[in-house]
C-alpha cells in the first residue's frame, strides 16, 4: 500500500497513536527508566534475556525520535519541508508502529484480499495451562491455529453438503487469521481471531468458482466445532509427546534458562514475576463484586469445551466494507494504548480496561517493573507471522505445487 493511500481513501489512524511523541508517554518513560535495571537483575540471577527481546526494547527507545535519524521530505511545488523520524518497526507493543501496521493491514485486506462476500469472525481461546507453551513454541502455535482453521472448514463443508448436496471436496472456504498474544489487562493470552468467509466456493461445470452463502451456524454446530478442536489439540499434543512425563521433561520453558518461562507463567496468571511483589496479583480498581456469585453469561454461538472457548456470533454483511475494516483494525490493534495508560502521583501506572470485568474491575495498576515484564511477555518470537491466510485466500491458491526431489 502506498504511503498516501490511507489519506487518499479517507482513512486516518486513531488519535491515541499520533497525539504525542514517544518520549512524552508514560510507556516510554517506563522502558527508559527500567530497562537497564531489569537487565542487570536478570544477569545477577543468571537469567538470559533473549536477544530479540532486548533488541525490540532498545529499538523502541529510538522510535520516532529525530536524534536517532530521520528522512527529509520536500514538496517540489510549495517548498514545504517535513522531517520524518525513523521508526522501530516493532511487532510487539510499540503503539505507533503496531498502530501503523494495523491501519495498513486493515486497508490491504479490505481493498485487495477479502471479496465482497459475507464474513464471520471466529474467535478461539485456549486453556490457561497451554498459553505459556504456545507463546514460547511458534511451531506449536501454528499447529494449534491449523487445527482451528481446519475444524471450521470441515464444518463449512458439512453444512454445504447438507444444504446444497455437493461433495465435501468440491467446497472451499477462505480465512484470514490473526494471532493475538495479549489480553485486556496486557496479560499474556495467546488466542486466535479469524475472518471466515460465511460460505463456500463451489466449482461450476464450466470450471468457474461460484460463492454460495451459508446460514449462520447454530449453537449446536459451534459446540460441535469446539469439541472437535479440543479433541484434535489433545491428539496433536500427544503426538508431540508433550503430555507424557513430568512438566520439567516435556515443557521447553521449564528447561529454558531465559527469563521467558517465569514471565510467561506470571503474566498468564495476572501476577508479578520478580521484585518485591513477586507472586502477588496485579492491583485492581473498581467496584469489586464476587464473580463466583454471578450467573455465567450466556451468548449465542458460543461454546466452552475442556477449556477451549469458541465464539462465532459476529458477522459482517457482504457490502458493509466500513464495518469490515473496523473489525480488521480491532483484530490487528496494538496491545497497549497510550490513551488509556496514565501515570499516578505515587509512580505507579493506571491502565484502563477496554471493558468492565464481571467482578467490577475497571482499571489495573502496575508498578513500573511489572509493566516492563508484561511488555517482554508480549513480544512475539522472531520469524513467527501474526497474520495468516488460509483456503482460497492463501497465497498461490489454485497453482500446482512443485515436487521436491
Amino acid at each position: 500500500m502506498p504511503p498516501d493511500a490511507s489519506r487518499a481513501s479517507g482513512r486516518t489512524q486513531p488519535a491515541q497513536y499520533t497525539l504525542r511523541t514517544p518520549e512524552q508517554t508514560p510507556l516510554y518513560a517506563v522502558v527508559r527508566d527500567e530497562l537497564e535495571t531489569y537487565l542487570a537483575r536478570a544477569r545477577e540471577r543468571e537469567r538470559v534475556v533473549p536477544r530479540f527481546v532486548e533488541r525490540e526494547l532498545r529499538a523502541y527507545l529510538e522510535c520516532g525520535l529525530l536524534c536517532h535519524g530521520f528522512v527529509r521530505a520536500r514538496c517540489a511545488d510549495c517548498g514545504l519541508d517535513r522531517l520524518v523520524a525513523f521508526s522501530c518497526k516493532g511487532r510487539g507493543f510499540c503503539p505507533a508502529c503496531v498502530g501503523r501496521r494495523m491501519a495498513d493491514t486493515a486497508a490491504h485486506l479490505v481493498d485487495r484480499v477479502l471479496p465482497q462476500r459475507p464474513v464471520r469472525q471466529w474467535v478461539l481461546s485456549l486453556p490457561h495451562s497451554r498459553r505459556s507453551r504456545l507463546a514460547f513454541d511458534a511451531a506449536l502455535c501454528s499447529a494449534a491455529l491449523n487445527v482451528f482453521i481446519r475444524s471450521v472448514f470441515i464444518s463449512l463443508r458439512r453444512r454445504a453438503r447438507a444444504r446444497f448436496g455437493v461433495q465435501a471436496r468440491n467446497a472451499r472456504g477462505g480465512a484470514v487469521a490473526f494471532v493475538q498474544r495479549f489480553g485486556d489487562a496486557r496479560n499474556l493470552n495467546v488466542h486466535f481471531h479469524s475472518l471466515m468467509l460465511d460460505g463456500v466456493y463451489l466449482r461450476a461445470l464450466d470450471g468457474s468458482a461460484q460463492f454460495r452463502a451459508l446460514p449462520p451456524p447454530t449453537d449446536a454446530e459451534v459446540e460441535r466445532v469446539a469439541a472437535s478442536i479440543a479433541r484434535r489439540l489433545i491428539r496433536r499434543l500427544e503426538r508431540r509427546g508433550l503430555l507424557a512425563g513430568s512438566p520439567e521433561e516435556t515443557d521447553p520453558l521449564a528447561r529454558d534458562s531465559s527469563v521467558l518461562g517465569e514471565l510467561y507463567a506470571a503474566s498468564v496468571r495476572h501476577r508479578a514475576a520478580t521484585g518485591r511483589r513477586a507472586g502477588r496479583r496485579v492491583a485492581r480498581l473498581g467496584d469489586h463484586v464476587t464473580a463466583d456469585d454471578l450467573e455465567q453469561p450466556r451468548s449465542r454461538r458460543c461454546a466452552m469445551i475442556d477449556g477451549v472457548s469458541l465464539h462465532a456470533n459476529v458477522a459482517v454483511p457482504a457490502r458493509d466494507r466500513k464495518r469490515l475494516e473496523r473489525l480488521c483494525r480491532y483484530m490487528a490493534r496494538p496491545p497497549v494504548s497510550t490513551a488509556r495508560l496514565a501515570a499516578q502521583p505515587d509512580g505507579r501506572l493506571r491502565d484502563q480496561l477496554e471493558r468492565r470485568w464481571r467482578d467490577g474491575t475497571t482499571h489495573v495498576v502496575f508498578e513500573p517493573s511489572e509493566l516492563l515484564e508484561r511488555l517482554v511477555a508480549l513480544i512475539p518470537p522472531p520469524r513467527a507471522h501474526q497474520v495468516r491466510y488460509h483456503g482460497v485466500l492463501a497465497p498461490r491458491r489454485g497453482q500446482p505445487r512443485r515436487r521436491v526431489l
